[in-house]
């Protein structure tokens, strides 16, 4: 036998490679590999008890209107303090039952991301501020009064805290509210 016809062969046995493999995939002695019905439908039924329990979570949106709602107040209690700084005119930062505002002399601002818009913002379905209050702001940004707003929502609370100085923060994550 030459070299050439020792190639194909195994112990002598044609059709089997030195590896032992078969020349040819798929034949009778080839296992196949998959996933049985029944592990496809665990996996599935799995995956529905996920979506379930956890869908709800990342849908809901009440948090995110509560956060949302203390995001602008913060935003506006420190944008009047800037005008009230910049302009030399008392700036009003006025809470009510429906909605929050900056007012220079009784007038509500230019809101600066909406110039077009008066800086006027109604507070969302279930998501209210108390106390329901007005702090005017002065010359150097001195609140006339230092109040402590807390704003709650369905499953949300947070309170932002005016400072003697003019600076507003979120007590919690920034520092605690006074007592």
């Amino acid at each position: 036998m030459t070299v050439f016809e020792d190639l194909g062969t195994f112990h002598g046995v044609p059709g089997r490679l030195a590896d032992g493999g078969a020349r040819c995939q798929g034949g009778p002695d080839t296992a196949m590999a998959g996933y049985t019905l029944l592990e496809l439908m665990a996996i599935l039924i799995i995956v529905g008890i996920l979506a379930a329990v956890l869908a709800p979570r990342f849908l809901g949106t009440s948090g995110f209107t509560g956060q949302t709602t203390t995001d602008k107040l913060l935003a506006a209690a420190r944008y009047a303090e800037t005008l009230a700084q910049n302009q030399g005119v008392t700036t009003a930062l006025t809470v009510g039952a429906n909605s929050f505002s900056v007012t220079q002399n009784g007038v509500a601002v230019a809101n600066p991301a909406r110039p077009s818009t008066s800086f006027i913002v109604p507070l969302p379905a279930g998501v209210t501020i108390t106390p329901q209050t007005t702090v005017n702001f002065a010359r150097p940004g001195v609140p006339s009064t230092t109040p402590t707003f807390t704003i709650t929502g369905t499953g949300f609370k947070a309170s932002l805290y005016v400072t003697t100085t003019g600076y507003i923060y979120e007590c919690g994550p920034q520092g605690a509210c006074p007592p």
